[in-house]
């Protein structure tokens, strides 16, 4: 069954008629909102208007490989007409694929951020006879995936560019910069070195740079033209999604082995080289098991893992499903120990989403952070319990993670855990991904003012 035209809601039609009207736009708008129909829905009006040619979309891999964009063209009854061609495989295969489109006219070519460059040079720039862009997560694309973008030569050709993103500063106001540059240099200059001068104060060494009093205010304002942002309503269209915490406490001699790590940077033969490997190692520790210099996981404790046990039995009382999301692999060594052999839990992984979501009894998904932000839908229509086996550093991962879940077509509560081990580096990692929340609504609340 394919959806309507007039199914798309408020938001939606005034994101498209932004796009429709403007030469470049960052798209600003929450996991779910439907960004990839709305950039659809604008490209065909604009071929249609004789205003494009035809687009490219620069989108991760894994949205690629799922043909996210072919198959959200195939949910909409207007859309029915639009050509749509993924470009994968070897630089042959790409190239053959690149001249089938050219010679059927296809409107879009969905292209992975690693090959971008590669596209961008075929025929010295015209040869993708593309004369817009979309950068899907463009967050994730603004380092050197897009490098090509930010040479004027090749970015020349595209008269319409639009970036789309849920969270364009949920790390800092650093990376904004790159993310504008790519779409256009108007806004924020041309010069990295200049932007983090005039907005920011560096450490002696100029590595670290903290924004200076009241400029996250005054580069919202610079770059406010070039956004449009869609209002995140999914805690008042939708039931709402509660937050949990369950804290435990690791093993003496854990900690012992934690303590070592934390004050003397080794533990037994493993040694830290620097701080980064170290909070790594620490983190490891905290999930019960460290790698060794062979990138061999050594088991510590079942501490975090009889936690995830408990809230896997209550659901499984319950007759509920529901996803853990983990991090390093031999977490999901542990998972699937705990799970089959200890408690008989039933259990699928990211590649078998298809029997999740068909099975009627309960089941657990263990699915790795990344696995399950794109090209995933239906599972809000069989799960509403989420359980983060460890805090995740990136807010992004963990909001998209979430919006796997929380999102159109959820009727139930969402319960989303969080395990947090405790004075351990996990209660750290807590606090800076809710000060990066807090940068988020800071950014929203200046565009709107």
């Amino acid at each position: 069954m394919t959806l309507s035209e007039k199914s798309l809601n408020t938001k939606q039609q005034t994101a498209i008629s932004r796009l429709y009207s403007e030469d470049y736009t960052l798209l600003v708008a929450p996991t779910g909102a439907g960004k990839t129909v709305i950039c659809l829905t604008a490209i065909k009006e604009l071929i249609d208007a004789g205003v494009l040619n035809r687009v490219i979309v620069a989108a991760p891999a894994k949205v690629v490989e799922n043909m996210v964009w072919t198959k959200e063209r195939l949910k909409w009854d207007h859309l029915s007409g639009m050509r749509v061609l993924n470009i994968t495989g070897d630089a042959k295969k790409r190239g053959s694929l690149l001249a089938y489109a050219n010679t059927n006219d296809y409107d879009a070519i969905v292209i992975s951020l690693n090959n971008l460059d590669w596209l961008l040079e075929q025929g010295h720039g015209k040869g993708h006879g593309c004369d817009g862009i979309i950068i899907d997560e463009l967050s994730k694309a603004a380092g050197k995936q897009t490098a090509g973008m930010r040479s004027k030569k090749k970015a020349d050709c595209f008269k319409w560019r639009v970036g789309m993103t849920a969270t364009p500063v949920s790390q800092n106001f650093e990376k904004l910069y790159s993310m504008c540059r790519i779409l256009s240099p108007k806004y924020l200059g041309t010069n990295k070195q200049k932007y983090l001068d005039q907005y920011f104060y560096s450490d002696y060494q100029g590595y670290n740079w903290t924004l200076r009093d009241g400029a996250d205010e005054l580069i919202a304002a610079k770059i406010a033209p070039l956004v449009h942002l869609v209002e995140d309503t999914k805690a008042t269209d939708l039931p709402p999604c509660c937050e949990h915490v369950i804290t435990f406490d690791m093993p003496a001699e854990t900690r012992v082995v934690y303590n070592d790590m934390k004050k003397h940077m080794i533990a037994g033969d493993v040694e830290a080289a620097n701080e980064a490997v170290k909070s790594g190692k620490l983190r490891q520790i905290a999930s019960g098991f460290m790698y060794d210099d062979m990138g061999v996981g050594d088991h510590i404790d079942f501490a975090r893992s009889d936690e995830a046990a408990k809230w896997m039995r209550k659901l499984k009382k319950q007759g509920r499903k529901g996803i853990i999301f983990y991090e390093f692999t031999h977490s999901r060594a542990e998972l699937d120990y705990c799970t089959a052999h200890q408690y008989g839990i039933d259990v699928a992984t990211e590649i078998d989403v298809g029997d999740f979501t068909r099975a009627k009894d309960h089941v657990i998904l263990l699915a790795q952070i990344n696995s399950l932000s794109h090209g995933v839908d239906g599972l809000q229509d069989v799960c509403s319990d989420i359980l983060f086996y460890h805090p995740m550093w990136s807010r992004d991962a963990t909001e998209q993670a979430i919006g796997r879940v929380w999102r159109t077509g959820q009727t139930k509560e969402v319960n989303v855990t969080t395990l947090v081990c405790d004075d351990t580096l996990d209660e750290l990692v807590m606090d800076r991904v809710e000060d990066r929340g807090e940068w988020m609504k800071l950014f929203k609340q200046h565009l709107k003012g």
